[in-house]
Formats: structure tokens, sequence, C-alpha cells
């Protein structure tokens, strides 16, 4: 039984919409889940888990979120050891800086040796069902490459 760990942050509650939809999901696929705020992760016990999936908000102008800093930057001294990883977040395409914490996160858990099992999912707004199918073919992606 793979053991998955989903953290994220969440300011509107699209990213906690998210995370709760992927625990179910994975769940019902068989996966042993822990779900927890991003401010509760401590990312030094990333490599105890076949994979881990972050999702993260933007804040103002392309920044990440303040609840994730701490996190993010530990990531800069942890080897995952070959972890595999998925990132996902909620944004707004108004924004210029659309969805660049997902972009900050994929490139540090890649510099940290994790091993990305799918593609970066980024969410316009309200999260639609459509949006969920993308989440859920995510994880898909995560389960395959844990076999």
């Amino acid at each position: 039984m793979s053991n998955i760990l989903i953290t994220y942050t969440s300011m509107t509650g699209h990213n906690e919409k998210i995370a709760k939809h992927l625990e179910e999901y994975l769940k019902g696929k068989g996966a042993d889940v822990t779900l927890e705020q991003l401010v509760d992760s401590d990312a030094f016990d990333l490599p105890d888990y076949d994979a881990v999936i972050v999702g993260s908000y933007t804040y103002h102008e392309g920044e990440l979120p303040d609840e994730a800093q701490d996190f993010y930057e530990d990531l800069e001294d942890v080897d995952l050891d070959r972890t595999k990883f998925a990132v996902f977040g909620s944004s707004s395409k108004g924004h210029i800086h659309y969805g660049r914490a997902v972009d900050y996160f994929t490139m540090q858990l890649n510099s940290s040796n994790g091993d990305q099992a799918a593609d970066s999912v980024k969410i316009n707004g309200e999260v639609e069902p459509d949006d969920l199918k993308r989440i859920e073919t995510m994880a898909d992606y995560v389960l395959k490459s844990l076999e």
C-alpha cells in the first residue's frame, strides 16, 4: 500500500477542496494518505513517504504564501532521495503571475532530488468538475509511478 502525503495551503478554500478530494480519491484507490496543512508539515519528513503532493496558492506579486515559506526554504536542505511528487494550486489567470507558487514548488522539489510523477496542475479560480478530473489524472500518475 502506498504511503502518500498531501500537504497544502489555502486562503480561499479552493486548495483545501482539492486536497480533500485528492485524499478521498487516493484512499478509494487503496493508498494510505496523510492530509495536513503545509504550515504543519516538516520538509525533512518527506523522504519517509512514497509520494508527496503539494498544493499552494500564489500570493500577491507571484510570491509564496507566508505559511509556505519555512517548508519551502527547508526543502533546499532535504534530499528527497527520488521521492515521487506532484504539485497543484488554485490561482487566477487574471494575475500576471498565474500559479507561480506551483512553479516554485515544482522547481524546488526537483532540485531536492525528487522524482516528478505528474505534470503540475494549475486551476483558475473556483474548482470545477473538469478541474477535479485533471486532479484525479494527476493522482493516477502518482499511483502508477509507485507500482
